[in-house]
């Protein structure tokens, strides 16, 4: 038999014609349904109160997402958040020989909490262990007021805007933004627990020159022999502050 919808007035009819003295071979031949239906829905309404049984909570086609595979996409995006859908799509049809259509897996990072997000950037030269080893030997043998970390920013046309914001659905988020650079400024500035020692601001970029005699003039002036107050400059790895020369003159 070709399955039909039947609506719930036929349905309630029904009952109402046994009600008054049919039976059910005549109902179902007068509105066109099989003696079997009528019987489930006078078993319904016995039950429930309706002749629509409620929905089944249990009911459904069972989850073919393995707990070792939530498991293991959580540790995978911890790894290479990077990783596009078709990216990991392949990954599980590989590790996990199953295929999962992109919506799915939209719904399986949904339920494992993962959550599309801007990436935040680390250098890749960055060693976790030596700098659990030097925050260790700091706390050892340093105070905070021998330091002084030294760093530089810079803005342009472009750096002022927000990189998010809020829209209603199905409508984009837009606002007016210069595409072009324009004017750029750089500051470098020396910074200790008493707040900024020493501050530079320079049209353009800070080179290796300007990062020299900033050093040179403006910082080292208001520092100490160690072990005294401001006797310890802490800087990244940035190419301008790796000078054998600039070594020299603050060590010397």
């Amino acid at each position: 038999m070709v399955f039909r919808h039947i609506s719930e007035d036929i349905k309630r009819q029904a009952l109402w014609l046994l009600e008054n003295g049919y039976i059910t071979r005549e109902v179902a031949y007068l509105l066109g349904v099989s003696s079997k239906s009528i019987r489930r829905w006078q078993n319904n309404f016995d039950i429930h109160g309706s002749v629509v049984a409620p929905a089944n909570p249990l009911q459904g086609r069972p989850s073919d997402v393995t707990t070792e595979l939530r498991e293991d996409l959580i540790s995978l995006t911890r790894e290479s958040p990077e990783l596009f859908l078709d990216e990991i799509q392949d990954w599980i049809a590989v590790a996990h020989e199953a295929a999962i259509s992109r919506s799915h897996l939209w719904q399986i990072l949904d339920d494992c909490a993962i959550t599309y997000k801007k990436l935040r950037r680390e250098a890749s030269e960055r060693d976790e262990a030596l700098r659990e080893q030097w925050k260790a030997a700091y706390q050892q043998h340093y105070t905070a007021s021998q330091i002084l970390f030294i760093d530089e920013t810079s803005k342009d046309d472009r750096t002022i805007y927000r990189h998010y914001g809020r829209s209603v659905l199905g409508e984009r988020a837009t606002i007016a933004a210069n595409f072009v650079r324009g004017e750029r400024w750089s500051m470098v500035a020396a910074l200790g627990v008493e707040g900024y020692s020493a501050v530079r601001v320079v049209p353009g970029s800070v080179d290796g020159d300007e990062f020299f005699d900033f050093i040179v003039v403006d910082v080292l002036p208001t520092m100490n022999p160690f072990p005294g107050d401001r006797s310890i400059l802490v800087m990244d790895n940035c190419a301008i502050h790796k000078s054998n020369a600039l070594r020299e003159v603050v060590e010397g």
